[in-house]
């Protein structure tokens, strides 16, 4: 028996790589950075659907330090994964955009994690381990103040 979810990646890239490391910055600064709450970081979700099917869907994550974090980082970081998802059309669901916000998103956010962290293992100021995000809070009707940005793009 199977348990192949509704949703299959089709495929992946990352668009966007950037990491710059702040040689202006103590050891005391970069143990508080490590230590510090998500508003260092900021995240971006966007979707779109292939015009022709709604099975067919493109999700964008988009991962950032926060240009409002009040303090100092020991990186400049960037990223974003863009990933391609196909829904079974014998899976019946009252809202797929949901679904794939939440599933894609979760899908391509933990390769980003592992990729975060591996190339900033390279860099001077150690690995980036980003933090754990539950994207039921990225749904538009779940916002609820949060400083995250969900929306969608329409057609790819």
């Amino acid at each position: 028996m199977t348990m192949n979810s509704p949703l299959q990646l089709e495929s992946y890239f990352f668009e966007r790589m950037h990491c710059v490391a702040n040689a202006d910055i103590t050891t005391e600064e970069i143990e508080d950075w490590h230590r510090a709450d998500d508003s260092r970081f900021g995240l971006r979700v966007e979707l779109g659907t292939n015009p022709d099917t709604e099975r067919e869907w493109q999700v964008a994550v988009d991962f950032y330090t926060s240009p409002d974090y009040d303090k100092k980082s020991p990186y400049e970081l960037h990223f974003k994964v863009i990933g391609f998802f196909q829904v079974d059309e014998a899976f019946e669901h009252d809202n797929l955009e949901r679904l794939v916000r939440v599933n894609g998103s979760s899908v391509l956010y933990s390769a980003m994690r592992e990729f975060v962290a591996l190339f900033t293992s390279r860099a001077p100021w150690g690995p980036v381990q980003l933090p754990t995000v539950n994207f039921r809070l990225l749904a538009p009707e779940d916002l609820n103040g949060t400083d995250a940005v969900a929306e969608r793009k329409g057609d790819y």
